[in-house]
């Protein structure tokens, strides 16, 4: 039998026949063998970059940011502020308004409306960093006809708070919509919100929140003393003891007597507050305005309350007057005129009134709700982020995606 010819050894080790390739990716060192998939990610990455419609997308956005005065990486800084609050930022921004087409048809009327004014209000206590966890609610009545309310799924992070996940309840808590997430309702933290809606008709909105400065506040003999020009905006105040987690249907009844028939603004001693509003946009500016008010107060008491000058009854009735000018007295809806905003219009741009000081045919003077023109602003803030971060998502996706 004919032998088969092998190659002759050299220092002892014979020369097998094998793939001279694979033979070296075999015994190439690991951070070379990183180094070629690397190489391999940046040719495909080089490809994508000279692609002709990856070019013209680059393009069209960078024009966009451009005419429009802001640039790409400011986004990114928007997209972090706004992803997830002031404490722990995720860099991800989850829609306020995800109603989209035919799910719009589901709510009755005003309420698609109502319930991205709720979830975006949730987004700016969660801005300014007011947030606890899961814990306290904003609610707001939808209509007095069937009594049902907004309220936050018991389980969502604030900026999590979506206008389709909203649950809708009735006046005992129990569920009418579960909306779009998984979570169920605090029925127990409901009770303090359905005590002052069933109280107040006139309350639409009423948000709760436990701030370390209003808690401090609250927990003082003086309570909230008029030391600030927010403490006269926000009105007289109430106060309700603290009886411990509100379990008990008996204290619905003295959290409505403590409340009382006019004020919005109440201090839970110990415990926090909560700023009601006939709407959304002025709870939101009455609890903003309760918060700097607690915020000052705890600032100035290393001077001494006896140090401290405290604001006159007419000063602050004169506040409370100027802040809700124009409200009608027939019992419709509170009003404020800008008169500070549409003063500093007349003397700066006298072309919007004729000679005699009228205001000429085709401009209307705006007036704003308590609260709207704040809202609006914050808005606007939000919206912005929203739009311009799209396109910075657009190029990490795409670029993640061809790596």
């Amino acid at each position: 039998m004919k032998m088969e010819e092998v190659d002759q050894a050299v220092n002892g080790v014979e020369n097998i026949n094998i793939d001279e390739d694979d033979h070296e990716k075999n015994y190439r060192p690991p951070d070379i063998d990183a180094d070629v998939r690397d190489m391999e990610r940046r040719k495909r990455v080089e490809a994508m970059m000279a692609s002709r419609i990856f070019k013209e997308e680059l393009e069209r956005i960078v024009e966009h940011h451009s005419r429009d005065g802001g640039t790409i990486f400011s986004s990114q800084n928007l997209s972090d502020i706004f992803g997830s609050g002031s404490r722990m930022k995720t860099g991800a921004i989850i829609p306020i308004n995800d109603i989209k087409g035919p799910e719009s048809l589901f709510y009755i009327k005003g309420e698609k409306m109502l319930r991205c004014k709720l979830a975006a209000l949730y987004r700016l206590v969660d801005l300014h960093g007011w947030t606890q966890s899961i814990y306290n609610h904003i609610t707001v009545r939808i209509n007095q006809d069937q009594e049902h309310f907004l309220i936050n799924p018991f389980g969502l992070l604030y900026h999590e708070v979506t206008a389709s996940s909203l649950v809708k309840v009735d006046m005992q808590g129990n569920i009418v919509d579960p909306g779009s997430s998984n979570f169920s309702v605090n029925v127990a933290g409901f009770m303090l919100h359905s005590a002052i809606h069933q109280a107040r008709p006139d309350v639409k909105c009423v948000i709760h929140m436990h701030l370390p400065s209003v808690v401090a506040v609250s927990a003082m003999k003086c309570g909230l003393l008029p030391l600030s020009q927010e403490a006269c905006i926000i009105g007289p105040v109430s106060y309700h003891p603290f009886e411990g987690i509100l379990v008990d249907a008996g204290e619905r009844v003295r959290i409505a007597e403590n409340m009382g028939p006019k004020n919005k603004v109440m201090l839970l001693r110990n415990h926090g507050f909560v700023a009601c509003g006939e709407t959304i946009e002025e709870a939101w500016v009455l609890a903003y305005h309760t918060v700097l008010a607690c915020e000052a107060q705890m600032k100035m008491l290393p001077i001494g309350i006896d140090n401290l000058i405290t604001i006159s009854e007419e000063a602050i009735q004169r506040t409370a007057e100027a802040v809700r000018a124009g409200v009608a007295s027939k019992g419709e809806s509170a009003d404020i005129q800008a008169t500070s905003i549409s003063q500093s219009v007349d003397e700066s741009d006298h072309s919007l009134r004729d000679e005699s000081g009228a205001q000429k045919s085709g401009k209307r003077e705006k007036k704003w709700r308590v609260g709207e023109m704040e809202f609006e602003a914050y808005m606007r803030m939000l919206d912005n982020a929203v739009s311009e971060n799209s396109p910075l998502v657009f190029i990490i996706y795409f670029m993640l995606n061809c790596t």
